[in-house]
């Protein structure tokens, strides 16, 4: 008789096949896939399409509508190189008889001069349709050759995938066809009978073929409901997280933690040394901690706070009362720059209670990391500040009693545990300045107990934000020369370009050239960016909060970490690639005192959902009713950024339209967890597996990050 278990064990294998099992895939086809984080069958078969095609006849230009992505045939009429704003770009001329259509290229090599400068034939052409003035534009579309052959894709519905270096689109269809046919019939299935007949689910192998390889154009691309296949792995993705949250809970609930006292006194001394007393706010939340602390039951706490509302110093007392109880207290924070920023701010109060300090990085020369993580394991340093670094293996702990994790969504719930296993069952204290709407916080950060800083400290000055036009940008310029005069100080901000984070630096050193040499030629300012290394971002950085510079401009990294309460203006330019969160975010860096301050948004195209959009931020200040907002706009991902779940990524589910599916997939996964909560049935061998893959994925994840 067959072993259920076994049986499901071996058909999950093919799910983890390298992708050089693929008919068709060599060495360098590989690297390319790898390069995109595609290495085995399992990530190509959930690497699902950005959208369809619509190939079934021929769609003349006359036709198109501007804003869609489209598809089209066209004659090539020229290519050629032309001036565009100081620099060169590529364009070419296409037309069907019916209309004309000019892609252009603002990045491109010699290949593209080379086959388009002399090519005479037919093409066809993808993209999203623009119009500038009167014309119809392409920008870096997609282009493959009309031959002789009978396109086989034509007059079909043709899957578009996210671009991949060095694939053209039609080579990873086709590798994308191989394995749909090859591998699907194989996979096995994950969720039960029960619940796919209870949510009118197709099985897994249907949904895959369905989502790759639609014989009609989805419903939901034409505006209404999703497709059956979609919503099938959809549901499979919230019931996934919903089952790592449910058992981390319950992980966290086995556990034993250490029960600390309130030492008043050396609470007292720490109050004296604050030049300001705590909000209202403040102190709720630290009656909430210390309730938690006085437990043996570990705290696992979320704090959630706008923009300058002072959680730090909230961290800072956790800290105190961990080592004031014999227990050594570490803060990680995602960059160097704010980890940095807390090693000074904490700095006076720590020497003047004589504990010692310690910052890690991994950016430190050998001998200094080698001291400084001795101190740790001896027990010599007693608040430690870090980066990753401190969950590298070789970073142990003598007494860990506090884990205080800053912008909390930066990081994953297997850091969080990572950081939490190097001291046996600290408490912990995450921290972040990103609002996260109730239905978020429920979901990403399901294993924690949530306290909310919902007060601003006395004398801070709401910040004024205005939407400005490009070509009004001497408003803003003007703005700004009237505040240098007052002393304070500014930042302009650049969005980060897709095409090439590399193109983007050069921007930003471009106009940090045009700005210093033609109209801010008697102030010192300087660029930050995040290809510097760690000791010119300080360097920069701490000029600017000496006041030695006046203006900085810089990518989004200083969207954290940066406290310079002279700094009043925050301008950034083409808003409108950021999400409202971050914009929100940005505007904090300003107003950090009782100056009044300003934002400025300028912006160029978007139309009019992008003003509305913006509109917002100079309607709001509340941070959570911003982040609700963005939810319902732009979805999760733009929200709170990658990897937050730490185990699951959210790539499919959007939790304002899967809301329904997402109480659905928790629901079935607490009846599991109450029916199996080992998972060791072997109906349930192909959850357990995949859950173990999703674990396995993430720590190797978390090795190189």
């Amino acid at each position: 008789m067959s072993n259920p278990d076994r049986n499901h064990t071996l058909s999950d294998a093919v799910l983890l096949q390298p992708v050089e099992s693929i008919k068709g895939v060599g060495p360098r086809l590989a690297r390319r896939l790898q390069a995109k984080g595609l290495s085995t069958i399992e990530d190509l078969l959930f690497n699902l399409p950005l959208g369809y095609l619509d190939q079934r006849g021929g769609i003349q230009i006359s036709r198109l509508s501007v804003g869609d992505y489209v598809s089209f045939v066209a004659t090539v009429l020229s290519g050629r190189e032309v001036r565009y704003r100081r620099r060169k770009i590529f364009e070419v001329i296409l037309s069907d008889g019916t209309g004309t259509v000019t892609a252009k290229w603002f990045h491109y090599g010699r290949w593209l001069t080379q086959r388009f400068r002399n090519f005479k034939g037919s093409v066809r052409v993808s993209g999203t349709l623009r119009i500038f003035g009167r014309q119809l534009e392409i920008h870096h579309p997609e282009l493959e050759e009309i031959d002789t052959d009978v396109d086989k894709e034509s007059g079909g519905i043709v899957p578009r995938y996210s671009p991949i270096a060095g694939v053209a689109p039609r080579a990873y269809r086709r590798i994308m066809q191989e394995v749909v046919t090859t591998f699907v019939p194989q996979v096995p299935e994950t969720l039960p009978g029960g619940v796919r007949d209870y949510f009118e689910l197709p099985r897994l192998q249907t949904a895959l073929r369905q989502v790759h390889f639609p014989d009609e154009l989805p419903k939901s691309q034409r505006g209404h409901q999703l497709s059956p296949g979609l919503r099938r792995l959809i549901f499979e993705e919230l019931f996934f997280l919903e089952l790592q949250i449910i058992r981390s809970q319950e992980a966290l609930a086995r556990e034993t933690g250490h029960s600390m006292a309130l030492e008043r006194d050396f609470l007292r001394r720490v109050g004296k040394l604050l030049p300001f007393t705590l909000t209202q706010a403040q102190k709720r939340v630290m009656r909430e901690i210390a309730a938690d602390l006085g437990k043996k039951r570990p705290m696992n706490r979320l704090v959630q706070g706008d923009v300058g509302c002072g959680k730090t110093v909230v961290a800072l007392l956790t800290a105190f009362i961990a080592i004031a109880n014999g227990f050594q207290a570490a803060l990680m924070a995602p960059t160097e720059i704010l980890a940095h920023q807390h090693s000074i701010n904490f700095k006076p109060y720590a020497d003047a209670l004589s504990i010692p300090l310690t910052l890690l990085t991994s950016r430190l020369k050998a001998s200094e990391k080698h001291m400084r993580t001795e101190a740790i394991a001896s027990g010599e340093a007693r608040l430690i500040i870090g980066t990753h670094a401190l969950i590298q293996e070789h970073v142990a702990f003598q007494r860990l009693g506090l884990v205080i994790i800053d912008e909390q969504h930066r990081f994953g719930v297997l850091q969080r545990m990572t950081l939490r296993q190097k001291g046996g069952s600290p408490h912990v204290l995450v921290m972040t300045a990103t609002p996260i709407p109730r239905t978020l916080a429920m979901t990403v950060y399901g294993d924690l107990d949530v306290s909310v800083i919902d007060e601003l400290p006395p004398g801070r000055t709401p910040v004024e934000t205005r939407i400005i036009e490009a070509k009004h940008r001497k408003k803003a310029y003007d703005l700004l020369r009237s505040e240098f005069s007052q002393g304070h100080q500014a930042y302009i901000i650049y969005p980060l370009v897709e095409e090439s984070e590399k193109s983007d630096l050069k921007d930003v050193t471009t106009m940090t050239d045009h700005l210093q040499s033609e109209v801010f030629p008697d102030i010192q300012l300087a660029t930050l960016h995040g290809r510097m290394t760690p000791e010119e971002k300080q360097a920069i950085m701490a000029a600017f909060a000496d006041r030695k510079l006046q203006l900085l401009v810089a990518t989004t990294v200083i969207e954290v970490g940066i406290d310079v309460p002279d700094a009043t203006v925050m301008v950034v330019e083409h808003p409108e690639r950021f999400g409202l969160s971050q914009l929100h975010q940005l505007r904090g860096r300003v107003g950090r005192s009782s100056h009044r301050s300003y934002c400025l948004l300028i912006h160029e195209g978007g139309g009019v959902e992008t003003r509305q959009r913006l509109a917002i931020l100079e309607q709001s200040n509340d941070g959570f009713q911003i982040a609700e907002e963005d939810l319902r706009l732009r979805g999760p991902g733009d929200l709170v950024g990658i990897q937050q779940a730490g185990f699951v990524d959210l790539k499919l589910a959007n939790l304002v339209r899967d809301a329904n599916t997402l109480t659905a997939a928790r629901r079935a996964a607490l009846t599991l967890m109450q029916k199996d909560p080992d998972l060791t049935k072997p109906a349930h061998a192909a959850i357990r597996a995949k859950i173990e893959r999703q674990s396995l994925r993430a720590a190797e994840l978390l090795k190189t990050s």
